[in-house]
């Protein structure tokens, strides 16, 4: 029998992989000046009005960078996996929170329930062995890999 923490801890791997593509960035300069604009953005408690759809993407930015940290896990390690996926699946969701731009904050919020409700499947999946559904695995992991593939369209400075 497949052992539901090597199922877990291989689709969060999948997915790391799927999303490194995704929240690639360009140059190291460029993500230097970038990281730096996101992160006075993060302090920001509300989303501003007449917010540019740049600096919509410039909040979602670093969320996206926080996948590419995925591939770096020890994803024979369900606990350290699934800990650095909800690291992920909180700032997604605070990030979409503080984006006003009506284009971006549509793919953001598909985004980060598409995130959560991975995170929700693959903690279901560890607390209980006999919910593995192999399907639902994978329909989500497709969901999942849609909505960042939607937002990367959306934000094109993300991808």
């Amino acid at each position: 029998m497949t052992s539901p923490r090597l199922i877990a801890a291989g689709s969060l791997a999948v997915l790391a992989l799927l999303f490194t593509g995704c929240a690639a960035t360009g140059t190291a300069a460029d993500a230097d000046t970038k990281g730096a604009s996101a992160e006075s953005a993060k302090p920001e408690p509300k989303a501003e009005a007449g917010q540019t759809k740049d600096e919509a993407c410039e909040i979602v930015k670093t969320s996206m960078e926080e996948l590419t940290g995925l591939t770096t896990v020890d994803m024979s390690d369900a606990a350290a996996a699934l800990a650095a996926f909800e690291t992920v699946k909180v700032s997604l969701t605070e990030a979409s929170g503080k984006i006003s731009n009506e284009e971006v904050s549509v793919v953001a919020t598909g985004a980060a329930d598409a995130v959560t409700a991975y995170s929700e499947l693959i903690t279901a999946i560890t607390t209980d062995p006999a919910s593995v559904d192999m399907t639902k695995i994978s329909e989500q992991a497709a969901t999942l890999q849609k909505s960042m593939t939607d937002l990367v369209g959306v934000c094109s400075s993300i991808g």
